[in-house]
Protein backbone atom coordinates (compact mmCIF):
# COMPACT_ATOMS: atom_id res chain seq x y z
CA UNK A 1 0.00 0.00 0.00
CA UNK A 2 1.11 3.56 -1.14
CA UNK A 3 2.22 5.71 1.96
CA UNK A 4 0.08 8.82 1.83
CA UNK A 5 2.55 11.28 1.77
CA UNK A 6 3.57 9.75 -1.47
CA UNK A 7 0.13 10.80 -2.96
CA UNK A 8 -0.78 13.92 -0.49
CA UNK A 9 0.30 16.42 -3.24
CA UNK A 10 -2.33 14.75 -5.57
CA UNK A 11 -4.68 14.97 -3.27
CA UNK A 12 -3.94 18.62 -2.41
CA UNK A 13 -4.04 19.60 -6.22
CA UNK A 14 -7.25 17.77 -6.70
CA UNK A 15 -8.70 20.32 -3.95
CA UNK A 16 -7.15 23.20 -5.88
CA UNK A 17 -9.04 22.33 -8.90
CA UNK A 18 -12.27 21.63 -6.71
CA UNK A 19 -11.93 17.85 -7.46
CA UNK A 20 -12.71 14.92 -4.63
CA UNK A 21 -9.55 12.60 -4.29
CA UNK A 22 -9.78 8.75 -3.21
CA UNK A 23 -7.50 6.03 -1.23
CA UNK A 24 -7.64 3.31 0.51
CA UNK A 25 -7.60 3.26 4.38
CA UNK A 26 -4.60 1.23 6.21
CA UNK A 27 -5.38 0.83 9.77
CA UNK A 28 -8.27 -0.66 12.17
CA UNK A 29 -9.01 2.98 14.32
CA UNK A 30 -11.84 3.29 12.25
CA UNK A 31 -13.26 -0.21 12.12
CA UNK A 32 -16.30 -1.55 11.58
CA UNK A 33 -16.92 0.68 9.07
CA UNK A 34 -13.51 1.29 7.16
CA UNK A 35 -11.14 -1.49 7.00
CA UNK A 36 -7.70 -1.80 5.53
CA UNK A 37 -8.12 -1.47 1.78
CA UNK A 38 -11.60 -0.12 1.56
CA UNK A 39 -11.51 3.28 -0.70
CA UNK A 40 -12.37 6.62 0.99
CA UNK A 41 -13.54 9.80 -1.35
CA UNK A 42 -12.75 12.86 0.65
CA UNK A 43 -13.30 16.79 -0.70
CA UNK A 44 -11.71 19.86 0.43
CA UNK A 45 -12.45 20.86 4.37
CA UNK A 46 -14.85 23.73 3.93
CA UNK A 47 -14.43 24.69 6.96
CA UNK A 48 -17.92 24.06 8.56
CA UNK A 49 -17.31 20.90 10.84
CA UNK A 50 -20.03 19.06 12.22
CA UNK A 51 -20.08 16.78 15.18
CA UNK A 52 -20.24 13.13 13.31
CA UNK A 53 -18.30 14.20 10.32
CA UNK A 54 -15.08 11.80 8.99
CA UNK A 55 -12.33 14.44 8.67
CA UNK A 56 -8.81 13.79 7.44
CA UNK A 57 -6.26 15.73 9.60
CA UNK A 58 -2.21 15.76 9.78
CA UNK A 59 -1.14 15.60 13.39
CA UNK A 60 1.84 17.88 14.81
CA UNK A 61 4.30 14.97 14.30
CA UNK A 62 3.14 14.93 10.53
CA UNK A 63 1.45 11.58 10.86
CA UNK A 64 -2.19 11.44 8.72
CA UNK A 65 -5.13 10.11 10.37
CA UNK A 66 -9.18 9.79 9.20
CA UNK A 67 -11.12 9.95 12.82
CA UNK A 68 -14.34 10.83 13.35
CA UNK A 69 -15.52 14.16 15.08
CA UNK A 70 -17.13 14.07 18.70
CA UNK A 71 -16.78 17.34 19.86
CA UNK A 72 -16.15 21.17 18.96
CA UNK A 73 -15.17 23.06 21.60
CA UNK A 74 -13.30 26.56 22.41
CA UNK A 75 -12.06 26.48 18.05
CA UNK A 76 -10.55 22.89 18.59
CA UNK A 77 -12.27 19.91 17.47
CA UNK A 78 -11.87 16.72 19.33
CA UNK A 79 -11.55 13.66 17.66
CA UNK A 80 -11.90 9.92 18.26
CA UNK A 81 -11.40 6.49 15.78
CA UNK A 82 -14.93 3.99 15.83
CA UNK A 83 -12.68 1.41 17.07
CA UNK A 84 -11.14 4.05 19.92
CA UNK A 85 -12.09 5.27 23.08
CA UNK A 86 -9.99 8.10 23.71
CA UNK A 87 -10.44 10.96 22.25
CA UNK A 88 -7.80 13.71 20.54
CA UNK A 89 -7.85 17.29 20.51
CA UNK A 90 -6.67 18.91 17.37
CA UNK A 91 -6.63 22.79 15.40
CA UNK A 92 -8.53 23.53 12.87
CA UNK A 93 -5.32 24.26 10.87
CA UNK A 94 -4.43 20.81 10.70
CA UNK A 95 -7.99 19.71 8.94
CA UNK A 96 -7.07 18.60 5.24
CA UNK A 97 -10.65 16.96 3.61
CA UNK A 98 -14.18 15.78 4.42
CA UNK A 99 -14.89 12.08 3.66
CA UNK A 100 -17.84 12.22 1.64
CA UNK A 101 -18.64 8.21 0.77
CA UNK A 102 -16.62 5.26 1.04
CA UNK A 103 -16.47 1.78 -0.94
CA UNK A 104 -15.92 -1.80 0.27
CA UNK A 105 -12.93 -3.76 -0.48
CA UNK A 106 -14.00 -5.98 -3.30
CA UNK A 107 -16.98 -4.45 -4.16
CA UNK A 108 -18.61 -2.16 -6.31
CA UNK A 109 -21.24 -0.09 -4.42
CA UNK A 110 -20.40 3.11 -3.08
CA UNK A 111 -21.68 4.24 0.40
CA UNK A 112 -22.47 7.55 0.61
CA UNK A 113 -22.48 9.32 4.37
CA UNK A 114 -25.70 10.56 4.04
CA UNK A 115 -28.23 7.35 3.87
CA UNK A 116 -30.18 6.00 6.87
CA UNK A 117 -28.03 3.29 7.69
CA UNK A 118 -25.20 5.66 8.11
CA UNK A 119 -26.88 8.11 9.91
CA UNK A 120 -28.04 5.29 12.61
CA UNK A 121 -24.84 4.07 12.79
CA UNK A 122 -23.04 7.17 13.54
CA UNK A 123 -25.76 7.92 16.18
CA UNK A 124 -24.67 4.94 17.87
CA UNK A 125 -20.47 5.34 18.13
CA UNK A 126 -21.49 8.79 19.56
CA UNK A 127 -21.13 6.56 22.70
CA UNK A 128 -18.63 5.54 24.30
CA UNK A 129 -19.63 2.31 25.38
CA UNK A 130 -20.62 1.43 21.34
CA UNK A 131 -16.79 2.42 20.67
CA UNK A 132 -15.57 0.36 23.38
CA UNK A 133 -17.82 -2.76 22.17
CA UNK A 134 -16.27 -2.41 18.71
CA UNK A 135 -13.04 -2.24 20.38
CA UNK A 136 -13.27 -5.21 21.69
CA UNK A 137 -15.32 -7.14 18.86
CA UNK A 138 -13.01 -6.38 16.29
CA UNK A 139 -9.44 -6.91 17.67
CA UNK A 140 -7.80 -8.44 14.57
Amino acid sequence: MIKVEKFYPLMLEAFDNNQTFSFPVKGTSMRPLLKNGDIVTLEKFDDNPKVGDILFYRRDNLQFVLHRVRKISNNRLYFVGDHQTGLEKVNYSNIIAKAINYKKANKDKIYDMKGVKYNIYKFLVKFKFVRYIFAHLYKW
